[in-house]
Order: C-alpha cells, then sequence, then structure tokens
C-alpha cells in the first residue's frame, strides 16, 4: 500500500522535530525521547535509516513506555558505538534501561551488554546476526565491496535498489532514509561494521534477560544466522514471527509490539 501522508503533508516517520543531538565523546547522537511514563528502552535501527524507522513503535507505545530511539554516529567499532551509547544514558539521567538493537544494532547491543552489563534491564536482539561470515553468501554484505565503495555511491546503489521494488510504506520510507535524512557516511559506517563483526564474547548478563525476535520470511538473515544467535543464547526467549522480514518493527508492528509489551508493559 501506498505511504499514509497526514493532511500537513508529512510522512508519519518524520520526526525531526523531535529529535534532538548531543555530542558524546566527540561524535553526535540524535535521539527521540517520548518521555513516556514505564520502564525505558533504547530503540536502535539497523543499517538503513535513523531513529525515525520505530515510529509504529513510537505512536503506538510511547506513552507508556519511556522510548528513546536513537540515530547513532558513524561509527563501525562495536566497542565505541557501546560506549558511546553509554554515554547518551548518562546524559539522559538513566542508570539502566533496555535495549533493543534491530540488525547491525542488534549485533553490536551485545557489545553494550559485554561492556555495560549492570545498566541492561533486557536486552531484546532482534533480526540480527553473530559474526560476519554468516552473511558473507549475500554480495551485499562481500568485505571487498563494502570497503571499496564510496559512501555516496554506496548511497546511491541501495537508493537504486530500493526503488525497483514495488510501491509501499517501507519503501517510501528507505527512499526518504536514502534521499538524505540518514547521511551516506553514516550508512557506510554500518556497513562496513558488519561486514567485519566478530562474535561477541560471553556477556555478564543471564540469557533470561536476552529476547530474541527474528521472522521466518527475513530475507537478509538466513536461517543459518537466525539459527547462531539462538545457538549463542541457548536459555533466551525465542520469538519467531511468521512474517515481518527485516522489518518486523514497520511489516508486523503489532507482533513486534506484543513482545515488547509483554516483557515491559504495565
Amino acid at each position: 500500500m501506498a505511504a499514509q501522508v497526514s493532511a500537513a503533508g508529512a510522512r508519519p516517520w518524520d520526526l525531526h522535530t523531535r529529535i534532538a543531538t548531543v555530542q558524546i565523546a566527540g561524535q553526535p547522537w540524535p535521539h527521540l525521547d517520548t518521555g513516556g511514563d514505564g520502564p525505558a528502552l533504547v530503540l536502535l535501527p539497523g543499517s538503513v535509516g535513523t531513529c525515525e524507522m520505530f515510529y509504529k513503535q513510537i505512536a503506538a507505545l510511547g506513552r507508556d513506555l519511556r522510548l528513546i530511539a536513537v540515530s547513532y554516529p558513524a561509527e563501525p567499532d562495536p566497542n565505541r558505538l557501546a560506549d558511546g551509547l553509554a554515554g547518551l544514558l548518562d546524559h539522559l539521567g538513566l542508570a539502566t534501561a533496555s535495549v533493543l538493537g534491530s540488525s547491525f544494532a542488534g549485533y553490536w547491543a551485545q557489545y553494550f551488554a559485554l561492556r555495560h552489563g549492570a545498566r541492561v534491564e533486557t536486552l531484546f536482539l532482534c533480526n540480527t546476526f553473530i559474526t560476519a561470515e554468516e552473511l558473507f553468501a549475500n554480495p551485499l554484505f562481500d568485505p571487498d565491496w563494502v570497503h571499496d565503495t564510496g559512501a555516496a555511491q554506496m548511497q546511491a546503489f541501495w537508493r537504486d535498489r530500493v526503488a525497483q521494488a514495488p510501491d509501499s510504506e517501507l519503501k517510501a520510507l528507505q527512499l526518504d532514509m536514502l534521499s538524505g535524512r540518514q547521511d551516506a557516511d553514516n550508512l557506510k559506517a554500518r556497513f562496513v561494521g558488519v561486514v567485519e563483526a566478530k562474535a561477541c564474547p560471553p556477556l555478564p548478563i543471564p540469557d533470561r534477560r536476552i529476547v530474541i525476535i527474528d521472522c521466518a520470511d527475513d530475507p537478509i538473515i538466513p536461517l543459518a544466522s537466525r539459527d547462531a544467535v539462538r545457538s549463542h543464547y541457548p536459555a533466551a526467549e525465542s520469538k519467531t514471527l511468521t512474517r515481518g522480514g527485516h522489518y518486523p518493527h514497520i511489516l508486523n508492528a503489532d507482533a513486534y509490539n506484543a513482545v515488547i509489551t509483554r516483557h515491559l508493559g504495565r
């Protein structure tokens, strides 16, 4: 279906007026804080997109939960991202929070739990992976291509690829992101982070505080990668959605939100 447009002409994900930016260790951390009354949940998007990718969670859950959607900086190193997020939590006055990472962010969110485990209440690992090697069969994650392709060229490649898809709300959203809402250097850094990914060492938090969400129809994360995540955290709760592709927070938001509220809702 075509993307809905408000009477003012804005896309439903156009939340830029609500985004604040703070500098952490010399890097910008744009974020949107709903200020909800309930438990705090940090939302981290994958390689393509800004914090606005979680617009459906913000609309549905933002009053009952304190959702903090984050557009993290152009940094491929998971340790630096983890420490930057800790600095953002300090800035927001949060000693602890639950953390939800999608795709690449699900990968580096594990490093946040590794380095700052005492600050993690529940860790949601969504449509993600353990190592880069699991993804190399997909030419989109060829390390040589990712490293050798310029940021602007990579952004144009992804924009052209998305443009060929059938019209949908997801297509409109991604085209908006790839047309400047997410800058090219940020996009490239995230893909570099993906192809350089190494398995996170054992976490200092128990598996019972980890929730895995994946989708049976994910075209990006193969079954072997999904199985590897479950094997890495064998005692974690695992929820496989029958549909949602690589973006269940958009394509199957009700089911996705239900998993969140089952753990954090009041």
